[in-house]
């Protein structure tokens, strides 16, 4: 099983003793499946092609179980966990299309062409694997290693444990570099497509073969007052119909205007707050106090730990009064507005310990606890007699190879009991010295050796009561019974507009809200809002009232519009046509104003700018620093032109320009046809690149995710 050991020790996962965690976390499953009104189980599709919520569902725990894998993590966020339900959506469709479209030309990747790519190891997911060696490199031979031993030991439920995360990882890459490697075929097919010759490869040399410097005068069209041009619906019209497939949708969505009123609580709540951690505080003060069962009892957001932290590790407020207050002294509650909250603590003992301390240990273990302690007493004779720690250890069947302790695997978390004593044993222990501790709970027999010290700091033993202030169900109440009673007179979006003011709330719109957001109004639980808006609502009604977020916050919204899938029409557009039609009549106004003037008169004319800006090229856009814009116009005017020489009025972006040519450079190296059409393929790979996006806006797709999850 050494392979398998190998795999275990990448992990990131420290542990002090052999059996024991100083924490574990364990949440529910956030992911769960719902039924539809509808009663369908078809959760979207593509081209027709339906998916069922289940199978949804399980390429989305395949996903999530892989992500945890890599982080050697039990559970995801929230916000985690909606990125990746958006991934697995996004290569569902990604796969399906490419799918389809490689059928209707006979592409296929075979598995032999997979195991190919496995022995060459150069795909990059295969560097995401643990099968590597001490070069960081992917290794066959491991991967080998492993599948043998999955096959061999996948029934035994002790190791099985171990093995099945890792297999199942394993066949998550093998199938993504399947999907992968049919993906680069395609793109390959249209790379191909794109042809190069000796005429392109000629000017692109000379196109990227010259740099210039030049003198730029830029008018920016923030000069010019809006009321010095006039935009007309005929200009509108004109910029619609060239620029049509810019405002085109591919998805139908929602604009809305929204109240949401998030619950806080109130004065009272923190008066009986104060009350509840003064009560605790009079109970720190005792001498002989259940220090650890005050402070779990008190439901306090800092643990107790009966072993000493840094000052770090305490929150801040608590930190810095740790020095100037006494041992056995209790620091009566104080309130900290930066997050609400109310903290006593008293301090139980200030020492010097060592911040990293290196040590090993076996584990004794017999038939009976007295062959156990006898056996455990024989061995640590023997090591204090001299014999060899690791050969004893070779025998016994463990590693016993040194590990590190810092502060950073047992600070901030609650640690008593047997955890406390094996800490506080290494921590303090004397260097070079066997000693043995019994396992709490346990026949087991520990012998330990403190190899060696490092960064001797000073630590606090303090039991911290911090709690943060909660509206009560009163508080609660009262906020939901007043946005009750705001809702229940809100039937139009002018009601809900008029009345917010009145009962002081804001109303606030959101645009484009499709069926794959997460969020209405940027809170969580919103999906029965999402669901009304899309199944429900017609323009111009108001929704019922929601309670939503962390089970705090109150929320109501009214659909403004419906955006239908295709193209925007003219009026949504407006705003940012308008904005387009102003600069153009600008530009228009400048280019009249400064035509047939020289390059100093131009740039003395008022509004106007001026710079120098070097190594311009065709390859790349000019970044012009004064009017904070990349203008690839001017890249383009100033080909061909000669030291000296001046442009005509540049429209551009931001501005328009004149630009007077300072130098040209040309760069070194001589023109070979044969690597500029290298270099011009490349260009079209990159193209190529770009082709599933072309697909997918070709593509029937239908999301309705939002009905179940």
């Amino acid at each position: 099983m050494a392979t398998l050991q190998k795999l275990r020790n990448m992990g990131p996962v420290l542990v002090a003793v052999v059996g024991l965690a100083l924490a574990a976390f364990i949440l529910g499953d956030a992911f769960r499946l719902s039924q539809s009104p509808q009663g369908s189980q078809a959760v979207g599709s593509v081209n027709g092609e339906e998916i069922l919520a289940t199978d949804y569902q399980k390429m989305y725990e395949e996903y999530s179980d892989v992500v945890k894998f890599i982080r050697q993590a039990n559970n995801l966020t929230e916000e985690e966990m909606s990125q990746i339900k958006d991934q697995v959506w996004q290569q569902y469709i990604q796969t399906q299309i490419l799918k389809e479209e490689a059928e209707k030309i006979g592409l296929t990747v075979s598995v032999a062409e997979l195991q190919d790519i496995v022995a060459a190891g150069q795909s990059p997911l295969l560097q995401q694997t643990p099968f590597r060696n001490e070069q960081g490199r992917f290794d066959k031979s491991i991967l080998d290693n492993f599948l043998v031993q999955y096959e061999q030991n996948k029934d035994n439920p002790e190791v099985a444990a171990q093995l099945v995360p890792m297999y199942e990882y394993w066949k998550f890459i093998e199938k993504t570099m399947m999907e992968n490697a049919l993906a680069e075929k395609y793109q390959m097919l249209v790379t191909n497509s794109f042809l190069s010759n000796s005429v392109a490869a000629q000017s692109n040399y000379e196109a990227n073969n010259a740099t210039y410097d030049i003198e730029v005068a830029a008018y920016p069209y923030s000069a010019v007052p809006e009321g010095d041009v006039k935009v007309n619906d005929s200009d509108l019209q004109a910029l619609y119909s060239k620029n049509k497939e810019q405002y085109k949708q591919a998805f139908e969505s929602r604009d809305i205007k929204y109240v949401s009123y998030q619950v806080t609580p109130s004065e009272a709540d923190r008066a009986e707050l104060n009350k509840e951690v003064s009560e605790y505080a009079d109970m720190l003060k005792a001498d002989d106090a259940d220090y650890a069962a005050i402070v779990r009892q008190s439901n306090s957001e800092v643990p107790f730990s009966a072993v000493a932290w840094k000052k770090s590790s305490f929150p801040e407020e608590v930190a810095a009064l740790l020095d100037e207050t006494e041992v056995n002294a209790v620091v009566a509650p104080f309130y900290t507005q930066s997050d609400d909250s109310y903290t006593t603590f008293k301090v139980l003992g200030k020492s010097t310990v060592a911040d990293s301390v290196k040590y090993r240990q076996l584990a004794v273990a017999a038939a009976t606890p007295e062959a156990t302690a006898t056996l455990a007493d024989s061995i640590l004779n023997a090591l204090k007699g001299g014999s060899d720690f690791a050969e004893i250890a070779k025998k016994y069947n463990q590693n016993g190879e040194d590990a590190w302790l810092t502060s950073e695997q047992y600070e901030g978390m609650m640690v008593d009991g047997f955890n406390a004593t094996f800490l506080t044993n290494i921590l303090e222990g004397t260097k070079g010295e066997y000693k043995m501790m019994d396992v709490e709970g346990s026949p087991v027999k520990l012998i330990y050796q403190v190899v060696e010290k490092k960064n001797n700091v000073q630590k606090y033993n303090v039991a911290v009561i911090k709690r943060t202030t909660e509206f009560s169900k009163e508080t609660y109440s009262d906020a939901y019974n007043k946005f009750s009673e705001f809702v229940a007179k809100c039937k139009t979006v002018e009601d809900l507009e008029k009345n917010a003011e009145e009962y002081g709330y804001r109303v606030q719109p959101q645009a484009n809200l499709y069926t794959s957001s997460h969020k209405v109004a940027g809170k969580n639980g919103t999906r029965e809002t999402l669901k009304w808006l899309f199944q429900t609502a017609k323009v111009g009604e108001v929704s019922p009232l929601y309670e939503c977020g962390e089970n705090d916050n109150l929320l109501v919204v009214a659909l403004t519009n419906v955006n239908e899938k295709g193209y925007r029409t003219i009026e949504q557009a407006s705003e940012a046509l308008r904005y387009q039609a102003l600069n153009d009549k600008k530009a228009e106004k400048i280019i009249a104003d400064l035509s047939g003037k020289s390059f100093d008169a131009v740039a003395s004319t008022a509004n106007v700018k001026c710079d120098t800006v070097k190594y311009v090229s065709f390859g790349t856009p000019a970044f012009i620093s004064i009017t904070s814009a990349s203008e690839p116009a001017i890249s383009a005017a100033v080909q061909g032109m000669e030291a000296g020489a001046v442009s005509a009025p540049i429209k551009g972006n931001n501005a328009v320009y004149v630009i007077r040519l300072i130098a040209k450079n040309a760069k070194e190296g001589e023109y070979n046809a044969q690597n500029e059409q290298k270099t011009l393929k490349s260009y079209a790979q990159r193209s190529a690149s770009f082709f599933i996006n072309d697909l997918m806006q070709n593509a029937e797709i239908e999301d309705n995710r939002y009905l179940y999850f």
